[in-house]
């Protein structure tokens, strides 16, 4: 292969994919537990653990920011951002309402929700009932957040997407953080989640909704009541 061919298809990291780079390796981070509430970011070790310049990596804390991960002021730098109820409300405020975007366009007119999508929503609703019946809750956790994503992604549509996704990232946070332990996964995977794909499966717009906004509502104020008091309807903090 010639010098010309070689520099044109193997071209270096542009600074935009750095900085891309840099957030989703934060990002992983803090909602992974790594970086904790109230550490400090500092860019330069940022910038030696990364192998990354120091540019990229001020525009990745600028988005984290953005996104809520990180808090920045002025002359004290990049720190983790705590969870804290506001937070907690926003988030699933926003995923409530992306939530009924995605199962209005669904169910609003006959034949838009594939079989092949519906398949793997009774696929995911029955792991739901079975993966409650295990003593370790991480298989019902990640099958919850993949059922939810599934509905969003039976849509097709683009930017619901891409917001609901971009949440999923709190709430994993929200779960590592507050080390929550699920009490009542067998109501909660007939009640929330068997009905609601039932509901979707029979064209059932008005029960979707009220299941989708009673689910969500239910994982709101369980983390809610968490932060108050370390004690919930159905879940617990790890002791």
């Amino acid at each position: 292969m010639s010098k010309s061919v070689e520099k044109s298809v193997m071209a270096r990291m542009t600074n935009m994919e750095a900085t891309q780079f840099a957030a989703e390796q934060i990002r992983k981070a803090i909602i992974g537990g790594q970086f904790k509430p109230g550490d400090r970011l500092i860019e330069q070790q940022l910038t030696d653990m990364l192998d990354v310049s120091r540019h990229p990596v001020r525009e990745a804390l600028r988005l984290l920011g953005r996104e809520g991960f990180v808090e920045l002021k002025r002359n004290k730098g990049a720190s983790v951002r705590a969870v804290d109820a506001a937070s907690v409300i926003e988030v699933y405020n926003i995923r409530v309402a992306l939530g009924r975007i995605a199962l209005d366009y669904l169910l609003s007119e006959a034949g838009r929700l594939k079989t092949s999508d519906l398949n793997r929503l009774e696929k995911l609703a029955k792991n739901a009932v079975k993966f409650a019946e295990l003593d370790n809750q991480a298989q019902t956790v990640s099958n919850d957040l993949e059922f939810q994503q599934a509905i969003i992604e039976a849509t097709d549509l683009e930017r619901t997407i891409r917001y609901f996704s971009e949440l999923t990232g709190d709430v994993r946070r929200f779960n590592n953080l507050l080390g929550v332990v699920y009490t009542d996964r067998k109501a909660d995977a007939q009640n929330y989640v068997m009905k609601l794909y039932e509901a979707i499966r029979d064209g059932n717009l008005s029960k979707a909704h009220t299941i989708w906004q009673a689910k969500f509502s239910k994982a709101a104020q369980r983390y809610l009541s968490l932060i108050e008091s370390g004690q919930s309807d159905g879940a617990r903090k790890i002791k």
